[in-house]
């Protein structure tokens, strides 16, 4: 790359040596350079061309040789390019149109091309079967046919995984599709890959947050939120800095809000110390058997080991090596702690006396959540509020009740303009008031 940019420093507009700057960035993995230098090529070759000394005959010899158009081999090489940069990037649809414009070339000038050019025909029915099958996922996911959906998703990714954003997208959706259905491990996992192939995919690292959250397990939704609100920050600083801009600027500025709210959510849940839900990890109900439990673990061990984790990976790209092996240990990590994740749900569900304990220990939390919940209802309920978690929380609390049962909240006569006015139910004495002052709410 270095020589080549000393030559094209002398003589910019050289076909040859723009045709060789994108063969290399091709080869180095830098497709967005590819597509620029590509750009760059088919400027030159048009104003080569049209617009040279001897411009009317080589147009001549075009319309005779390549087709009655500027088809000339090194052009076609640059859409060639092109399409499969924007390929290797998941822009499939404009991939689609270069790689178009390459073959409807060829078959202008088939006579001339014949043996000397390849055919791009196969991945273009790649392309076309990967498009077929994602949108046929969208429409079965909207419908609410979620097995077929994922199907659609499991096709495209047997199809060719050599563009990692694409399949990044596929594996994000397939996530969705096992989310409905209820196999939150096997949505972990397709989030993981996701995240692996490309670190920077805002919806993967949302969606693993929101799994990561439904089975307690905090600290990695905190993790993946703090990741999340980074990225948010770092595009919306970028879309300020006009270097690019991902979508609107007052949406971005929404969804970074909601990410903030989640994390101090998720920051909350992590105090209360509640243990995984096992039962969501492994697939089954609480009122599953032994022999299912068992049976749902080994499926799920078999599924998720860390040795098949990255089993999915392509290597057709060359000069790709470095990149591929750091994809392939985060991979692995990622199905290690899954794994270890399944390990620990069984071992406690596979335990007749841990599996006692461990409900009944969920279900001491489910009732005192409820007796919260319902507590703060009727509090509020009662025009009196009070902090969760403060002193003398229960204790307040009990008095309240007590004191309930002796009086009811309700503005008297001339005093209604009091707020702290209530009436005494005795029915000796049903005059007697009191203010709310006398009571030692401090303490509630």
């Amino acid at each position: 790359m270095h020589l080549v940019n000393e030559v094209l420093s002398i003589c910019p507009y050289s076909e040859k040596w723009l045709e060789l700057k994108a063969q290399a960035l091709l080869s180095l993995c830098k497709y967005e350079e590819v597509i620029q230098a590509c750009e760059e090529g088919l400027a030159s070759v048009d104003w080569n061309h049209y617009c040279g000394k001897n411009g009317s005959e080589n147009q001549m010899v075009n319309e005779e040789v390549y087709g009655g158009q500027c088809n000339c081999p090194i052009k076609l090489s640059f859409w060639q390019m092109t399409g499969k940069a924007k390929f290797y990037l998941g822009r499939l649809e404009e991939a689609l149109g270069s790689l178009l414009k390459h073959e409807e070339a060829i078959a202008a000038a088939v006579m001339y091309y014949k043996g000397r050019m390849e055919s791009l025909a196969p991945l273009i029915a790649t392309i076309r079967n990967l498009l077929h099958h994602k949108a046929a996922g969208n429409e079965a996911f909207q419908a609410g046919k979620y097995a077929a959906a994922e199907e659609h998703y499991t096709a495209a990714l047997a199809c060719n995984n050599a563009s990692r954003p694409f399949t990044s997208v596929c594996f994000c959706n397939r996530a969705a599709a096992s989310h409905a259905q209820g196999h939150i491990a096997d949505a972990i996992a397709d989030c993981n890959r996701a995240m692996d192939l490309n670190p920077e995919y805002p919806k993967a690292i949302s969606r693993r947050a929101n799994l990561h959250e439904i089975i307690h397990n905090y600290g990695q939704a905190i993790s993946d939120l703090r990741r999340l609100i980074t990225l948010q920050e770092s595009q919306q600083q970028k879309g300020k800095g006009g270097v690019r801009r991902l979508g609107n600027s007052s949406s971005n500025a929404q969804d970074l809000k909601e990410a903030y709210e989640r994390l101090a959510k998720a920051e909350e849940d992590m105090k209360k110390g509640n243990p995984l839900d096992y039962y969501l990890i492994l697939g089954v109900e609480p009122s599953s058997t032994a022999a299912e439990i068992k049976k749902s673990y080994r499926k799920a061990a078999l599924k998720h080991h860390p040795d098949k984790a990255g089993q999915f990976l392509v290597r057709s790209d060359a000069g790709n090596d470095g990149l591929l092996k750091e994809c392939e240990e985060e991979i692995r990590k990622d199905a290690q702690k899954l794994f270890q994740m399944i390990g620990e749900a069984y071992a406690i569900l596979s335990d007749p006396s841990k599996r006692l304990r461990y409900d009944s220990e969920e279900e001491l939390r489910k009732l005192q959540t409820t007796s919260t919940s319902k507590a703060e209802t009727e509090s509020e309920s009662h025009g009196y509020q009070y902090e969760k978690g403060s002193r003398g929380h229960q204790e307040g609390w009990d008095a309240w009740k007590d004191y309930e049962n002796q009086y009811r909240c309700w503005p008297y006569g001339s005093d209604v303009s009091e707020k702290h006015t209530y009436t005494r139910q005795d029915s000796k004495n049903s005059s007697d008031r009191f203010r709310r002052n006398d009571y030692d709410w401090d303490n509630i």
